[in-house]
C-alpha cells in the first residue's frame, strides 16, 4: 500500500532532543509513525524566527513559522499564511492533522484556506478553562498575583481569562466545521458534541517519551516526598492547592516535601505574579522547608523524581488527558489528583487513583495520608495504573490506531 502523505499543525518543533515543555509527546508520537514505512510525515510548527524556516527533523519534513498574535479574524497576517499555504502546497498532503484548537491552525482548515482532508485534534480547551481559570482565587487574592509585569503586559488573571475566553469563539468555529474530531476522554467528547453534534469523533492515545517506558517500576517508599508537575503558571493547575495541602499534612509528617517540576521561578520583574503570590502564600504558612521549585525536568529527570517519590499530587481544577498523570501511571507513582475534566476517563477512583474535589486541600491531604501510611493501598494502586498504562499507551497499539484513524478520514473525505 503507497505511504499516506500526513501533514501536522502544531505548537511542537520535533527534535531529537528531549523537550521540557509541554506537547513532549508529539516527538515520540511523529517518529514512531515515520518508523512503519506507512507515512511521510510534515510538521508545521510556529516559533522564534522571522520568516519561514526549513528546520527538519531526520526524515520528517518541518517548517517553522513566525510567532503572532491573533488578529480579530484569530488568524495571523497575510505573509505568514501565504508561507504556511506554500508551504502545504510543496508537500501536497492527503490529510491534515491539527493538533489542538489552542492556536489558529483549525482556523485554516475550518474555512478552506487549507483545503485537504483534516482531522481536528482536540487538547486543551480553552472555552472551558476560562469558566475555572482562577483557580478558586478570590478577587482579593486575585489582586494580590498583579505586578508591574502584569500592568505592564496586561495581563492580570482576569485578563488572562478574558482572553482564554475570547479565543473560545474560535475554538467552537473549528469544532463546528470540522467533521472528524479525534478525542482522548469522555469529557473532551462531550464537549465536541455540545457543538457539533454531527461530527464523528474518533478515540486516540499517545506514547509517551522513551524514559518512562525504561523505568524500573515504583516501589514503595517510607520517605515523604510528594512530586507534582505544572507545565506552565496558571491558578487553575493548583499549585497553591498544592502548597495548602502540604501545610494540612506537615505537623503529622514533619519532614514531607513538595517537589514541584516546571520553570516557575524567575528574577525580579520577569516572575510571574501568581508565582509571586505562591511563594508568599508558603512563607504565610511556614512551608518554606517543605517546598522544592525543581524547574524544568528532562524525561530522565522527571522518572527520578517519580520513582523516589512517595506519591504524584495534580490539584489541577481543569484537564484532559494529562500526560503527565499517564506519565506517572507508567511508572506506577500512586496519585492523588482533582476529579476534574477528563481525569475519570484516565484512571478510576480508588482502583488506579484515588481522586479528590477540585479546591479542597483538606480531601487532598486525606488522600495523601492514605497512601504514606497504607502501603497496601499504595502498591495496588501503583499495579493497576501501570497495568492500564502498559495497555493503553503501548506505542504499537497507538501507532496501530493512528494509522486507521488517517485511512478513515482519507477514505471518508474521499466519498
Amino acid at each position: 500500500m503507497p505511504y499516506m502523505r500526513i501533514l501536522w499543525l502544531s505548537n511542537a518543533i520535533l527534535s531529537d532532543s528531549d523537550s521540557c515543555c509541554s506537547g513532549t509527546w508529539l516527538g515520540a508520537m511523529a517518529h514512531s509513525l515515520v518508523a512503519t514505512g506507512a507515512v511521510q510525515l510534515c510538521n508545521i510548527a510556529v516559533g522564534k524566527v522571522k520568516t519561514p524556516t526549513r528546520l527538519d527533523s531526520g526524515p520528517i519534513r518541518q517548517w517553522i513559522v513566525p510567532e503572532s498574535g491573533p488578529s480579530r479574524d484569530g488568524l495571523p497576517p497575510a505573509q505568514i499564511v501565504a508561507g504556511i499555504i506554500k508551504a502545504v502546497e510543496d508537500f501536497s498532503p492527503d490529510l491534515v492533522h491539527i493538533w489542538g484548537t489552542e492556536s489558529y491552525w483549525g482556523l485554516l482548515t475550518a474555512r478552506n484556506i487549507i483545503q485537504q482532508p483534516a482531522l481536528l485534534e482536540t487538547q486543551g480547551l480553552k472555552f472551558a478553562i476560562a469558566k475555572v481559570f482562577h483557580g478558586g482565587l478570590s478577587f482579593h487574592e486575585q489582586m494580590s498575583c498583579i505586578g508591574l509585569k502584569e500592568i505592564i503586559r496586561r495581563s492580570t488573571i482576569y485578563q488572562a481569562r478574558r482572553r482564554f475566553e475570547a479565543w473560545g469563539v474560535f475554538e467552537k468555529e473549528m469544532i463546528a466545521h470540522h467533521h472528524y474530531v479525534a478525542v482522548q476522554t469522555e469529557w473532551v467528547e462531550a464537549q465536541i458534541k455540545a457543538i457539533n453534534k454531527e461530527s464523528k469523533t474518533l478515540h486516540t492515545n499517545f506514547i509517551l517519551r522513551q524514559p518512562f517506558y525504561d523505568a524500573v517500576p515504583w516501589q514503595f517508599t517510607e520517605n515523604q516526598r510528594i512530586f507534582c508537575s505544572a507545565s506552565y503558571a496558571s491558578p487553575f493547575k493548583g499549585l497553591h492547592v498544592a502548597v495548602r495541602t502540604i501545610a494540612q499534612l506537615k505537623k503529622r509528617f514533619p519532614n514531607i516535601e513538595l517537589r514541584i517540576a516546571g520553570a516557575h521561578q524567575r528574577k525580579g520583574i520577569r516572575q510571574n505574579g501568581y508565582i509571586r503570590w505562591v511563594n508568599r502564600q508558603i512563607i504565610n504558612l511556614d512551608v518554606e522547608r517543605h517546598v522544592c521549585w525543581l524547574g524544568s525536568l528532562s524525561a530522565n529527570t522527571i522518572v527520578e523524581e517519580m520513582t523516589s517519590a512517595a506519591a504524584m499530587l495534580i490539584p489541577t481544577y481543569i484537564e484532559n488527558g494529562c500526560t503527565s498523570m499517564q506519565e506517572a501511571m507508567m511508572v506506577g507513582t500512586p496519585i492523588v489528583a482533582s476529579c476534574a475534566g477528563g481525569l475519570p476517563s484516565v484512571a478510576r477512583d480508588e482502583e488506579s487513583v484515588l481522586f479528590s474535589s477540585t479546591g479542597d486541600e483538606v480531601m487532598c491531604a486525606h488522600q495523601l495520608e492514605r497512601l504514606l501510611t497504607d502501603q497496601v493501598l499504595a502498591e495496588r494502586l501503583s499495579h493497576n495504573a501501570r497495568f492500564i498504562a502498559l495497555v493503553r499507551n503501548n506505542p504499537e497499539t497507538v501507532v496501530k490506531n493512528q494509522l486507521e484513524i488517517y485511512q478513515q478520514v482519507i477514505a471518508g473525505a474521499g466519498c
